[in-house]
């Protein structure tokens, strides 16, 4: 008798003990120390000398609900920045019908392959410019409520997803020019939500290779305020603007070990604004990066992006469209002296702006985590 009750509790040991670690998270502390050399001139204060960042370090914590839904966090201590909540979501990954797929929550969208990857899972250093220009510095994210379905396409993985947005996604984002230290932004009063969509498709091409393939869009209304003395648009009654965003993107990869790998992906996006009185701006930008990752802890490869971006000027008190053109090159090399756990990375870039000096930039990253979230990948 007394075998069988204490086989009994051990099993109930084992059961409770199995509930308790499907319930308790993961939880993971993430952070990016920086330090960094350039001759931009917009910049004096930093120009030609060594500067140390202020680390940013974010705070991650995931885990399953149930078998069914699982949720995720994650708070971010941005350099010049207090805390704040970078992504809090739930999300139902099995159960629904039609093999559905639902989350809510603020995220970063999954417009294009770039944006819903936190940065220092990146290969370079520096966010594109066009996602810089377009969604800002802290990329595209908004309170969403998402649903995603498998689509019947044989070989071919195809996921079509789309998303009612609170609307903050396209608004009140700044960033500067590079190479002319001008500040831009937005001071915008919502009005309708906004609605997202995407269709990705990947297949692999042989045994070691896949290529994927994706078309985001992105459509709000909003009305503009002036801000920072430049005139965006404004008038005694609102005028409303309609934004629209689409983005395609490209992505191969070759991995014939577990060693090496080849990984190529590029975006081309394209933002429309839709002005009331019937203008119209559109702005135009594309990345593009190649990076080669060799016995397995090593990486090496280079980047090209480029913008043009449309705005409104008053100009001897008429308004005047103007157009601004950046690009910027860069090369990178990457190290992980203990794996998963760290990263070390060396990137350098140069930058050429309209009626500005061009100016190079080089930066040294450390990049660590303490828990499951790795800061990149293998």
């Amino acid at each position: 008798m007394r075998p069988l009750l204490i086989a009994a509790a051990v099993c109930l040991l084992a059961l409770g003990a199995a509930a308790q670690t499907m319930k308790n998270p993961e939880i993971s502390l993430i952070g990016d120390i920086r330090a960094f050399s350039h001759n931009d001139t917009t910049r004096p204060d930093e120009h030609e000398a060594l500067n140390l960042s202020d680390p940013e370090i974010e705070l991650f914590v995931s885990g399953y609900l149930n078998p069914y839904a699982r949720a995720a966090a994650a708070i971010a201590w941005h350099t010049g920045t207090n805390a704040e909540i970078e992504e809090a979501y739930a999300e139902f990954v099995r159960g629904l019908p039609l093999g559905a797929q639902l989350r809510a929550g603020k995220y970063l969208l999954e417009f294009g392959r770039l944006n819903p990857i936190h940065p220092h899972a990146w290969s370079f250093v520096k966010r594109p410019l066009p996602h810089e220009h377009f969604f800002g510095d802290h990329g595209l994210n908004d309170m969403a409520i998402r649903a995603s379905f498998l689509l019947p396409t044989g070989s071919a993985y195809t996921e079509l997803m789309g998303a009612v947005l609170k609307g903050d996604a396209l608004a009140g984002h700044e960033h500067k020019h590079e190479g002319t230290g001008e500040e831009t932004g937005h001071d915008d009063e919502r009005l309708d939500p906004a609605f997202f969509g995407r269709l990705t498709t990947s297949l692999a091409t042989d045994e070691f290779s896949e290529l994927a393939l994706g078309v985001s869009v992105l459509n709000a209304v909003y009305s503009e305020a002036e801000h920072d003395d430049e005139l965006v648009f404004q008038a005694e009654e609102p005028d409303f603007l309609r934004a629209w965003v689409t983005g395609f993107d490209l992505k191969y990869k070759r991995k014939p070990s577990r060693h090496s790998s080849l990984q190529i992906e590029a975006e081309a996006l394209r933002r429309s604004n839709e002005m009331s009185e019937g203008d119209r701006l559109n702005s135009y930008g594309a990345y593009g990066y190649l990076d080669y990752r060799f016995r397995q802890r090593y990486n090496a490869g280079g980047i090209f992006e480029y913008v043009s971006e449309e705005s409104l000027h008053e100009d001897l008190g008429e308004t005047v469209v103007e157009s601004a053109d950046l690009w910027r090159a860069g090369l990178f090399v990457g190290f992980a002296p203990v794996e998963e756990t760290s990263l070390i990375r060396l990137a350098g870039h140069w930058a050429e702006a309209e009626d500005a000096d061009g100016f190079w930039e080089l930066t040294l990253q450390l990049v660590f985590s303490l828990g499951p979230h790795q800061p990149h990948n293998f």
